[in-house]
């Protein structure tokens, strides 16, 4: 059975996530992988972002993701972000994915976030359209075309 939890700055599972994450993002970013897991290890600000969820089957870290805090450059006026939705190869297939998103928007609820912003590179919207996630526009973030994507969290 797959668990949630929050990752505490020491854990670690950490170093796992940063291997994933520089795997899937972060090489073609030009990033190594020490600057991933540092990107990793910020420090939460006061409001706790930004916040990571892991997810757990048997002990061991099988997926995880983020909230994170104007995670576009090209759009300042959005202020809270899910990002970093990844899912080891050994449990895709099975709603993880989805899964992780709504534990990340309850607990973006409990932040006390209205709107919850996302990219993907899916421009159909993939995922989070199945989801019920609003697209807004489409624009370049790096070297990929993006769909970017709102939720309402709360009123």
């Amino acid at each position: 059975m797959v668990e949630f939890s929050e990752l505490t700055v020491d854990a670690p599972e950490r170093l796992q996530l940063a291997q994933w994450y520089h795997a899937e993002w972060g090489q073609d970013a030009g990033l190594s992988l020490e600057q991933e897991l540092q990107r990793l290890n910020r420090a939460q600000d006061a409001e706790g972002f930004p916040h990571l969820i892991a997810a757990f089957d048997g002990g061991q870290v099988v997926g995880a993701v983020q909230l994170k805090r104007r995670e576009m450059q090209a759009f300042p006026q959005y202020e809270h972000w899910l990002g970093s939705v990844f899912v080891a190869d050994s449990h895709r297939g099975r709603g993880l994915a989805g899964t992780l998103v709504e534990q990340a928007a309850a607990q973006a609820a409990r932040m006390g976030v209205s709107d919850l912003y996302l990219q993907t590179e899916a421009l159909d919207g993939g995922l989070y359209a199945r989801l019920g996630w609003t697209p807004l526009q489409e624009a370049d973030n790096r070297s990929d075309r993006v769909l970017v994507m709102v939720r309402r969290i709360s009123a």
